[in-house]
């Protein structure tokens, strides 16, 4: 295994965690979980999904994603429909709740970080721009792996 993919491996969640509490909290933000958020983000990139597509979409059991929307359903942060083309079936929508916060959680995010990198050396700032394009293909290649 490559030392520098055990390294990133042991630097990612931190990372995560420490931007998604510096973000809640420079804008006084309430603790959504990450997995409604990435539901959110999910109907946001492609409206009007079938649970079973979402379920599909994120690679996630149907009955995980059930549960998901109910709880954001009742948490107002996903609208359900009756779907257009299956009476039968359902399409959801990120709540203009969902969308108000995600786009408050991308603007904080994004000043977080900025205000971050001002406090990081020249050299380091240049590496991160470098390694911008890796991340996005190793999300790429990762996001195609079986679960």
């Amino acid at each position: 295994m490559h030392s520098t993919a055990s390294e990133l491996a042991r630097q990612l969640g931190p990372l995560r965690r420490s931007l998604l509490r510096a973000t809640r909290e420079a804008a006084h933000l309430p603790d959504i979980p990450d997995s409604h958020v990435e539901v959110m983000r999910a109907l946001v990139d492609r409206p009007s999904m079938s649970p079973g597509a979402l379920a599909a979409h994120l690679n996630l059991a149907r009955s995980t994603v059930s549960n998901l929307i109910k709880a954001m359903v009742d948490a107002g942060l996903v609208e359900r429909s009756v779907s257009s083309d299956d009476l039968r079936g359902a399409a959801l929508a990120a709540s203009p709740k969902a969308l108000r916060l995600l786009s408050d959680y991308d603007a904080a995010s994004s000043k977080v970080l900025s205000d971050a990198f001002d406090e990081l050396t020249e050299d380091s700032r240049r590496t991160l721009d470098a390694a911008l394009p890796a991340f996005v293909a190793l999300a790429a290649i990762l996001s195609r792996r079986p679960s």
